[in-house]
């Protein structure tokens, strides 16, 4: 973990898988797209809540009453934990079910902005969610990637699909919150998984505040099973300050404004890691293929291999 400044127990308490030294990740986009991130050595990081799924920031929260009414055998108990936690996620506002529908300015501060990224190569689910079969792959170097982004604040990691993953994920934290307060002086808290548990509003807020931080950086990092053929890994970024030029732009997709930011890549002395281009299907000219590798050498990345997909089209 990287953003600091959020709970000094945040790198033990959330466990996101990361990728391996020699992995690559591969990121789907239009011509545009491509010759934005080889060219100017940026990438575009989308507001979280005006992704794909527009629901997917708030999904923690059903997998944190699952958690509850699994495991908190007091009911009672169990949703005013649950309320209390929600109320802190509110507080914070890094991700908040209020942001669906109205855009508060501190919100936007505190908002987060992700760029994603996918473990496979020439998917054809991916193809046609992001580029219609007529964009671009780009594969990169997975630890370069990791380091020529150390110049600002991020998490990164490997978007967990399977639910009772996460539930245990979750589990694993509220555990250690417990542990912690009880050692801090909450004994209480020590009964809080027995059915005739007696915990006070106080303990509840001593593990809630913590346990709110934990599920909105698991938020980033929770989707629905139903996605899982996308083997999504993301790079999740927090703004600069507005008075360093962090404020959000827009960009208009589908006649959608979105919000995002410029993510820049280290200095332009060290090299974009791109080791691979794949040519989207539709492109079925050669001048497609020869059109990248073109480009490619203007910018000093002639050994790239560039190969137009494979991937049988029906019409």
């Amino acid at each position: 973990m990287e953003i600091k400044n959020t709970t000094k127990y945040l790198d033990d308490w959330v466990r996101v898988p990361l990728c391996e030294y020699g992995d690559k990740l591969y990121h789907y986009t239009t011509a545009e797209g491509a010759q934005g991130i080889i060219e100017n050595r940026q990438f575009i990081a989308t507001k979280s809540d005006f992704l794909n799924d527009k629901l997917e920031f708030l999904y923690s929260l059903e997998v944190l009453n699952t958690l509850i009414d699994t495991y908190i055998v007091n009911k009672e108990l169990g949703q005013r934990l649950y309320q209390i936690i929600r109320k802190e996620m509110e507080e914070l506002a890094i991700v908040t079910p209020s942001c669906q529908t109205v855009c508060v300015p501190e919100h936007m501060e505190k908002s987060f902005y992700v760029v994603s990224f996918s473990k496979l190569d020439n998917s054809a689910l991916l193809w046609a969610e992001f580029t219609d079969f007529r964009g671009y792959c780009l594969g990169f170097d997975y630890d370069k990637l990791v380091k020529g982004f150390s110049g600002r604040s991020f998490l990164h990691g490997t978007v967990i699909y399977n639910q009772e993953t996460q539930i245990t994920c979750l589990l694993d934290a509220l555990i250690s919150c417990v542990r912690r307060a009880v050692n801090d002086g909450f004994k209480e808290l020590d009964s809080i998984f027995e059915e005739g548990a007696q915990v006070s509003d106080e303990a509840l807020l001593e593990i809630g505040g913590d346990m709110a931080m934990v599920c909105s950086v698991y938020a980033m990092f929770f989707k629905s099973e139903f996605f899982k053929g996308e083997e999504e890994y993301r790079f999740v970024f927090s703004p600069l300050r507005t008075d360093r030029g962090g404020q959000a732009r827009y960009r208009i997709l589908k006649q959608v404004f979105l919000p995002y930011i410029m993510v820049e890549f280290e200095s332009f002395e060290t090299p974009i890691p791109l080791i691979s281009v794949t040519v989207g299907a539709k492109n079925n000219s050669d001048i497609a293929v020869r059109g990248v590798r073109s480009f490619l050498m203007g910018q000093g990345l002639e050994d790239i291999p560039v190969t137009l997909s494979d991937i049988p089209l029906r019409y």
